[in-house]
């Protein structure tokens, strides 16, 4: 499958995203990171979808 568009960067300092991932699909927090760790979230805009059915 290929996802053509525009990408997003989002900084996350907070390290929500992990949290909230981890809190969904395990029922608990991530474990600890260092605060030096810089967190980003890509999102796609897709523009255009190409793939195949198998």
């Amino acid at each position: 499958m290929d996802i053509r568009g525009t990408v997003e960067l989002i900084e996350d300092p907070e390290k929500a995203l992990p949290r909230q991932l981890s809190q969904k699909y395990l029922g608990e927090d991530p474990p600890p990171e260092s605060d030096d760790v810089l967190r980003l979230i890509v999102r796609v805009i897709p523009e255009r979808i190409s793939g195949f059915a198998v």
